[in-house]
């Protein structure tokens, strides 16, 4: 499991630009066949477009948050930004995989675009949920977190299919 405790906004912004892409190539659309198998079930019960877009969905949370913390100290955060059992949401998986990585690629980049215009002091500007506080640039770090860990998801999900 990689640590992301250490990782700065710029370097942030940097992989989270890029996991369009590297989604992107995991899937490997190209035709009928491997179009179907990004929406056949692997063998944790995902499919490799439930897990973008259960991404997707968490990735809108903590852009919200961030948002929030960006421009209001203490600001009060949802509390799925804090406990990933809140997170789970009804997928619907009949869209087209296309369509799932436009919905991918745009919040990434929103949330890269959002990371982009926050300034110095302004990543330790806090937000809280329950008794709990969390700083800005820790929910950038979890946005990344979440998209490498769909990243990897979707990878091994297309693996034990072929």
């Amino acid at each position: 499991m990689t640590d992301y405790s250490t990782l700065m906004p710029g370097d942030a912004v940097v992989a989270l630009r890029t996991l369009p892409r590297r989604v992107n190539a995991a899937l490997g659309i190209v035709d009928e066949v491997t179009e179907g198998r990004a929406h056949q079930l692997g063998a944790d019960g995902v499919s490799a477009i439930e897990a973008i877009l259960g991404a997707t969905a968490t990735l809108a949370v903590l852009e919200k948050g961030l948002s929030d913390v960006s421009i209001l100290d203490d600001a009060p955060l949802h509390p799925a930004v804090t406990n990933r059992r809140l997170r789970s949401i009804e997928l619907s998986t009949n869209e087209p995989s296309e369509a799932v990585l436009e919905q991918f690629t745009e919040r990434v980049t929103a949330v890269a675009d959002l990371a982009d215009s926050i300034e110095g002091k302004d990543w330790s500007r806090t937000g809280v949920v329950a008794d709990v506080r969390i700083s800005a640039l820790d929910l950038l770090r979890d946005a990344v977190e979440v998209g490498v860990e769909a990243l990897t998801q979707v990878e091994r999900i297309i693996a034990s299919l072929r």
